[in-house]
């Protein structure tokens, strides 16, 4: 029975820290939105509650894929490109149902800007879970020629 409560507990403050991590990056993604952007704090608001539903579909649509060694066969890796393929088709299906979500609240000029700064901030964020602070030696810094 304790080892079983123990285990919960552990479980739940691990998906405690992962929901503030989640919660620490979507606050950050905003404020970069909002800065990129030049969203309005009459705008913010508004912005701020489509993006947060925006941002949960996509997280549902990419779904807790984990990247997978080199295929064995080519069986294999048909199929994996068939799922990457799949996950793209819903991603790009719910920032199509978004574009009238974001016309409502931005202008023409951030809207025409918002998906491309989207892009670049996953981007970012991406390389920095791959490559975090301090993780390629020497102080952080990369080496070797350019």
């Amino acid at each position: 029975m304790v080892l079983l409560l123990s285990t919960m507990t552990i479980s739940a403050q691990a998906h405690h820290r992962a929901d503030t991590l989640n919660q620490k990056y979507f606050e950050a993604k905003v404020r970069e939105m909002v800065f990129r952007l030049n969203i309005t704090d009459e705008q913010k608001p508004a912005f701020v509650s489509i993006y947060r539903r925006y941002t949960e579909e996509m997280i549902a649509a990419w779904g807790e894929h984990q990247r997978p060694l080199r295929p064995e066969n080519s069986e294999e890796a048909a199929a994996m490109q068939k799922r990457r393929m799949e996950r793209q088709q819903r991603a790009q299906a719910i920032r199509i149902r978004y574009v009238d979500e974001f016309a409502k609240v931005l202008n023409a000029s951030q809207l025409n800007r918002f998906f491309d700064v989207e892009n670049d901030i996953q981007k970012k964020l991406q390389s920095r879970r791959r490559h975090p602070r301090g993780s390629q030696g020497h102080g952080g810094r990369r080496t070797g020629r350019r």
